[in-house]
C-alpha cells in the first residue's frame, strides 16, 4: 500500500531543504540513479541523465550511422501523478515530468561556441596543468571550422589566453600555440574566470546557438565572491543566452558543493576526475554531446489545470510562471538523452476532479527551439490525468511505474548527497546505515514495480548502492589512506548528481 501522500509531501519537502543546503551552503542527467564511475569510463547514466552515449578514443565520430532524429517524431514529453488515483482526503500528489529523446544524431549540426575556462592557480602545477594543456589541444582539434572557441585562465584574477575565435586552417594553428603558453600560480578567483567565460557567450552571435561554458579546477575559490550562491548565480544568468556551465572537478580538493551549484543553476554537468589523465578523454566526450545537439533552449512548462495548485519541485532549477505555472529550464538536449523531474501537486478544489472519469490534473510542454529548421520554436505537449477517491487501495492499485521510480531515485539521490558529507567527516557507521536503507528503499521498489524497464533500472540502481557501501567500508578500514575516504565522498556526490541529471 503506497504512503499516505500528505506524508510523501512531507519526505519530499525536507529532502529538497536538505538538497537545497548542500548545493547552497558555502565553504544536484533526469533521474536516473546508476553507479557513477570517474570519467575515465562513462558515467553510466550520462551527464545530463541521458542514455549512456558511445565515445570512441579517438574523438568524435568520423562515420555516424545512428540514425537521424526528427523533431516530427512522436512527442519526447511525457507525465504522469505517482498514482492515477488521488486520495481525497489529502490532495497531494506528486508529478513526474520526463522528457526522452530519440537515439540518433542530428539532421543539421548547429555551430557551437565553448569558453574553456581553466584553473591555473599553483595547486595545477605539474601534471595537472600539463592535462589541462593537453585536453584544451583535444577540444580545438575536435570542433569543426565554423565553430567558435575562447580560452580563459584565472588565479589571483582572469585574463584572455584566447579571445572567441572562428576555428579555421589559419586560427587553429594559432591556438594551438596559445595553450602551450597555460602557466601556473597564485590563488583561486573562480569569480573572475567564470564571469569572463560568460561574458564571452553572452557576445556569441546569434549564428552560434549552442553554448558551453566549460570549467576545469582542481581547487577551493578563495578570492573575490566566493560562496556557490555568488558562483551559482552567475551560471543561472548563462541561461538568459543559452549558455550552460559543465563543471570538471579534477583530484580531491576542489568544492563540489560549488561545482554543484555550477550545474544545478545553469541545467549544465559535472564530472568527477580523480586522475588528471582524465580531462582529455572527458572533453572529448563533452564535444561529442555538445555537436550532438538536437534541440537547444529548452523548458518544460507545467500548467495547473483549474482546481490545481504546483506547490514547487526541489533539487532543480525553476521558475514560476504566469498562472501559477512552474517553468524547468533545460538547456541543450542530445540524441539519447533523459531529464525527469518530479513536481509537487495539490487539489484545491476538488469539484473539479468529481466524476468517474479522470479529470486533467495539468498540461505539460516541451518548449525548445529546433536548429535543424532555422532555430524555430517547437512545442510539445502532453496532459497528465487523474481520479479523486476515498479507497487508499485503489490509490495502491493505480500507481504509475515511471514515476513512482523517480520518485524513489530522487529520494536516494538526495540521500547520497547527504552521505558523501558524512563520509566526508568520518561517519562511516552513519554513511553505511543510510546506504543500507537507500539500497533496501530501490529493492523494495524493484519488487512491487510490474513493468519490467522500471523493474531493471530500480534493480540496477540497488546494486550501485550496494558497491558504494562496500566502498565505503574500504575508506573505512583502519589500513585505507586518508584520501580514500574523500575519494570516495566526491565519487558519491557525483552519482548523486548524475541520477538528478547534472
Amino acid at each position: 500500500m503506497l504512503p499516505r501522500p500528505s506524508a510523501r509531501f512531507a519526505r519530499f519537502t525536507r529532502l529538497g531543504a536538505v538538497a537545497t543546503f548542500l548545493l547552497a551552503a558555502a565553504c544536484g542527467k533526469s533521474a536516473v540513479s546508476q553507479p557513477a564511475t570517474t570519467a575515465s569510463a562513462a558515467k553510466a547514466t550520462p551527464e545530463d541523465g541521458s542514455k549512456p552515449v558511445a565515445m570512441a578514443d579517438d574523438g568524435p565520430r568520423k562515420n555516424d550511422d545512428r540514425p537521424v532524429v526528427s523533431t516530427a517524431q512522436a512527442a519526447w514529453v511525457g507525465a504522469a501523478t505517482e498514482s492515477e488515483a488521488i486520495l481525497r482526503s489529502s490532495r497531494d500528489t506528486v508529478l513526474g515530468v520526463w522528457v526522452d529523446v530519440p537515439e540518433g544524431r542530428p539532421k543539421v549540426r548547429a555551430p557551437v561556441d565553448v569558453a574553456l575556462v581553466v584553473d591555473t592557480s599553483g595547486s595545477m602545477a605539474g601534471a595537472k596543468i600539463e592535462n589541462a594543456r593537453s585536453a584544451a589541444r583535444q577540444l580545438v582539434q575536435n570542433l569543426q571550422d565554423g565553430d567558435i572557441v575562447s580560452l580563459d585562465s584565472f588565479s589571483d584574477t582572469a585574463r584572455v589566453v584566447v579571445p572567441p575565435t572562428k576555428l579555421d586552417v589559419e586560427t587553429r594553428p594559432e591556438i594551438l600555440r596559445a595553450i602551450a603558453t597555460l602557466g601556473v600560480g597564485g590563488s583561486t578567483n573562480m569569480f573572475s574566470g567564470l564571469t569572463l567565460g560568460q561574458s564571452h557567450m553572452q557576445s556569441a552571435p546569434p549564428t552560434h546557438t549552442v553554448r558551453r561554458v566549460v570549467v576545469i579546477s582542481d581547487g577551493i575559490a578563495n578570492v573575490g565572491p566566493s560562496t556557490p550562491e555568488a558562483l551559482g548565480a552567475i551560471a543561472e544568468r548563462g541561461l538568459r543566452f543559452r549558455a550552460q556551465v559543465t563543471s570538471l572537478g579534477v583530484g580531491a580538493d576542489y568544492d563540489e558543493h560549488t561545482l554543484n551549484a555550477l550545474a544545478v543553476k545553469s541545467s549544465g554537468r559535472l564530472y568527477h576526475l580523480s586522475d588528471p589523465k582524465e580531462m582529455a578523454q572527458t572533453l572529448r566526450r563533452e564535444v561529442e554531446l555538445v555537436t550532438g545537439t538536437i534541440a537547444s533552449d529548452a523548458v518544460v512548462e507545467v500548467v495547473p489545470a483549474p482546481g490545481v495548485q504546483l506547490v514547487g519541485a526541489d533539487g532543480i532549477r525553476t521558475e514560476w510562471g504566469e498562472g501559477g505555472a512552474l517553468r524547468i529550464p533545460i538547456g541543450a538536449l542530445h540524441g539519447g538523452q533523459r531529464r525527469e523531474a518530479l513536481v509537487r501537486v495539490r487539489v484545491v478544489d476538488p469539484r473539479t476532479m468529481e466524476g468517474a472519469t479522470s479529470r486533467p490534473i495539468a498540461s505539460v510542454r516541451l518548449k525548445f527551439k529546433d536548429p535543424a529548421d532555422g532555430d524555430l520554436e517547437r512545442i510539445q505537449e502532453t496532459v497528465a490525468r487523474a481520479t479523486m477517491t476515498d479507497d487508499a487501495a485503489v490509490v495502491a492499485r493505480s500507481v504509475n511505474a515511471r514515476t513512482r521510480s523517480i520518485a524513489a531515485i530522487w529520494e536516494v539521490a538526495h540521500t547520497q548527497l547527504q552521505v558523501a558529507q558524512q563520509v566526508n567527516s568520518g561517519q562511516f557507521m552513519d554513511a553505511d546505515r543510510e546506504l543500507e536503507r537507500a539500497q533496501k528503499k530501490l529493492e523494495t521498489e524493484a519488487s512491487k514495480a510490474k513493468d519490467d524497464a522500471e523493474k531493471r533500472r530500480l534493480t540496477t540502481a540497488a546494486a550501485g548502492v550496494a558497491s558504494q557501501r562496500a566502498a565505503v567500508g574500504r575508506a573505512a578500514a583502519p589500513s585505507a589512506p586518508k584520501a580514500a575516504a574523500r575519494d570516495e565522498a566526491l565519487k558519491m556526490n557525483s552519482a548523486a548528481m548524475d541520477s538528478m541529471g547534472f
